[in-house]
């Protein structure tokens, strides 16, 4: 009869842990949202727009928003990954989230000049950590290049930079693009954007 109870307990442990793992919510790209309205779901992508309590993201293929609220350390560029319930917002689809988690932050991630502009589709409108060297300097902005001087960006800034020609440094700015003269560029305008000597 002692020998029962430990076999009872044991066979209790497996079948609550069966049963965490079958209530987990599905992990899913955003392009399939729709399939899962009315259910727990878990998406992962990076933080395209923010407008109040309503953040887009990017998995790469598409797009979706989710409803988060409080959540002001989020900012553009950042990877996330939320859980929450999809529902009705309007006439669109969202993910109202009991749970946001930020899996890297911006910042943390420094890319280099030529492969910003050589996937420069991804970055559009984010924040963005820029490696290059100081090309040249001018009022109100300077001119970033990589090291062969192959690419080169105009970055905005308010305040003249601290740094010489061909330094190498880290620039956290907005990345942008300007159809009317078909211009790429990046603008310090966020009091945590700036220019860094790069170590």
């Amino acid at each position: 009869m002692r020998k029962i109870y430990p076999l009872l307990a044991i066979v209790g442990i497996i079948f609550l842990y069966f049963i965490s793992i079958f209530s987990e919510p599905t992990e899913i790209e955003l392009k399939d949202l729709w399939k899962y309205e009315g259910k727990e779901v878990v998406v992962e992508g990076v933080v395209k727009n923010k407008a109040g309590d309503v953040i887009e993201i990017s998995d790469g293929n598409a797009t979706g928003k989710i409803y988060c609220e409080g959540c002001d350390e989020i900012e553009y560029g950042d990877l996330v990954k939320a859980k929450g319930k999809v529902g009705e917002y309007g006439e669109e689809l969202i993910i109202y989230a009991d749970r946001i988690d930020i899996l890297e932050k911006w910042k943390e991630n420094t890319i280099s000049l030529p492969y910003l502009a050589e996937n420069y589709e991804k970055y559009i409108g984010m924040n963005v950590n820029v490696t290059g060297y100081i090309y040249s300097k001018y009022t109100g902005y300077f001119y970033l290049s990589d090291e062969y001087m192959d690419y080169k960006i105009r970055v905005y800034c308010n305040e003249t930079v601290p740094f010489e020609k061909y330094e190498k440094v880290c620039v956290r700015a907005l990345f942008l693009y300007n159809p009317k003269n078909c211009n790429f560029y990046l603008k310090i305008c966020q009091p945590f954007h700036g220019v860094e000597c790069y170590d």
